[in-house]
């Protein structure tokens, strides 16, 4: 009983803690909350104007019930985001001190992440379109890769779409390549947040090759995106067993070919990756 009542406490408190800043809200003296967009596993973000310019930013939050370990997680980030340049990534403003608190302010992307298009919005995907979609990702993860970083989260909430344009967000997990992983209480925390969206197979069988720091980690996490893609659209047959992807989507034989190698990591390089996957596209007379 007393063990309950301890648990339903400890999450009453880690709520409250991470209520979200109301709306019109003033952050630091300088930046007024507009939207809360959403929560991840450490950090909130907010969609806000800078008073001083009248720029429209993004502005991301350490959970306060994450303590020491999202201060942390938030600062790598920011560390991380200031040394890139790239029109498909958020760009790097600053961080802002408020109080007890650290934030870290983005250039605001617009659009929406495929998550809520798929899940909100009913979108499906053709094949062509879902290989356009992995085109445009490997460009930002090239020139993530060649700053000495691997993203670690290739998921459909991270990746953001307006119109034609796709942008890669959240960059909360990245780390160096080949660094060792994040310490035993960070591991823990992920480990309490159960598991994410966004994944053709279950979460267990996919962490450990999602979670490596080395590039070819985001490969394979292009891999399941595109799968996931596909997915959105697919039905199936009432009282069929269940079947492996390579039969149950119907896919151009050069396409299973390529999507398997990302999932093999087949690959150790995203330029590898493309040259490939170029090749797939001029043999489908995809542009």
């Amino acid at each position: 009983m007393f063990s309950r009542l301890s648990t339903r406490w400890k999450q009453w408190r880690r709520q409250w803690l991470d209520y979200p800043l109301r709306q019109g809200k003033m952050w630091a003296g300088r930046y007024r909350i507009e939207q809360f967009i959403g929560m991840g596993s450490y950090g909130q973000a907010y969609r806000c104007i800078d008073m001083q310019t009248g720029a429209v930013v993004l502005m991301k939050r350490a959970k306060p019930s994450k303590h020491a370990i999202g201060r942390e997680m938030l600062k790598r980030e920011s560390e991380m985001m200031r040394q890139l340049t790239h029109p498909q990534i958020p760009r790097w403003l600053g961080n802002v001190k408020h109080r007890r608190e650290s934030s870290l302010i983005m250039a605001f992307m617009d659009g929406y992440n495929l998550e809520e298009w798929i899940m909100e919005r009913a979108q499906t995907y053709t094949q062509a379109d879902a290989l356009r979609i992995v085109g445009q990702l490997i460009s930002p993860l090239k020139h993530l890769h060649e700053a000495g970083y691997v993203h670690r989260d290739v998921r459909i909430p991270n990746v953001l779409a307006s119109g034609e344009r796709i942008g890669l967000i959240d960059f909360g997990l990245a780390c160096r390549i080949g660094e060792e992983a994040p310490d035993d209480r960070m591991k823990a925390a992920e480990e309490r947040e159960g598991e994410p969206s966004g994944f053709a197979d279950s979460w267990g069988a996919v962490k450990q090759q999602m979670r490596e720091p080395y590039p070819m980690s985001d490969l394979y996490g292009l891999g399941h995106l595109f799968l996931f893609l596909m997915y959105a659209g697919y039905v199936s047959v009432e009282g069929q067993e269940e079947r492996s992807w390579e039969e149950e989507l119907e896919l151009e034989p050069a396409v299973k070919d390529f999507i398997r190698g990302l999932l093999e990591k087949r690959w150790q390089t995203a330029v590898e990756c493309e040259r490939e996957l170029g090749a797939v596209l001029d043999a489908m007379q995809i542009s």
